[in-house]
């Protein structure tokens, strides 16, 4: 079994949750949903 990182924007994550964008910044600055680990260089989330 491979396993292998999806890195998604902002936008993608937003689609895939159902939730808006800005929903996922806010909650992530509060601490509700723990920090998304980016990619280091495109900052895209995993």
């Amino acid at each position: 079994m491979s396993t292998t990182t999806a890195w998604h924007t902002i936008r993608e994550a937003s689609v895939i949750s159902g939730l808006p964008e800005s929903t996922l910044r806010y909650y992530e600055q509060i601490g509700i949903i723990a920090p998304i680990t980016r990619d280091p260089s495109s900052g895209h989330r995993a």
